[in-house]
């Protein structure tokens, strides 16, 4: 399995291609852009390692501990982490239930001191306006954020895949030399 430093070089080495796909896929530099933001994150900050201490954890400074539950309930490398749109969307709705509970708990105590700067309803309003008004910015967000943790998870199983062609091969070469 290659290192964070590799995962990191792998990542940064992609940029130009995940630049030149976005290009094309849109011919808008702006929803370029926040695809390659989103690439930068999922490949740097927001991959498929944080299911165990690593430096894609550790990146998270002081925040990190947000992710111990994460790992405690998550196998390495399964496919609710590391596989396919499961392990991304998983991420984003565990870290999403994270903002949810920190969004929750300043609106009551914003309403407990007197200071309600929104109710529930507009809340409720702002977000599905914002979602549905935005939907381009958040798909682009989200299929860069896929690419980068897919590029970690392919570097992964190539990885893996020829490590175990090489212990198979190995025994038939030492069958040949006796």
């Amino acid at each position: 399995m290659p290192s964070g430093r590799t995962h990191d070089r792998i990542t940064w080495t992609c940029l130009p291609l995940v630049a030149l796909f976005g290009w094309l896929l849109t011919r808008h530099g702006g929803l370029t852009l926040v695809m390659v933001v989103g690439f930068l994150f999922g490949g740097l900050m927001f991959g498929p390692d944080l299911d165990v201490r690593s430096l894609q954890s550790k990146r998270w400074g002081w925040l990190g501990w947000i992710w111990r539950p994460y790992r405690s309930y998550l196998r390495h490398r399964s496919w609710l982490s590391h596989g396919p749109l499961a392990g991304t969307l998983g991420r984003l709705l565990y870290l999403g239930l994270w903002a949810a509970i920190v969004t929750l708990l300043g609106l009551e105590i914003t309403t407990a001191t007197g200071r309600m700067a929104l109710t529930w309803r507009e809340l409720g309003q702002t977000l599905s306006w914002g979602l549905w008004t935005y939907r381009g910015i958040w798909f682009a967000l989200a299929i860069g954020i896929e690419i980068g943790a897919m590029s970690h998870s392919l570097s992964d199983w190539a990885v893996s895949r020829w490590k175990r062609t090489q212990r198979r091969s190995r025994p038939h070469q030492t069958q040949r030399r006796k």
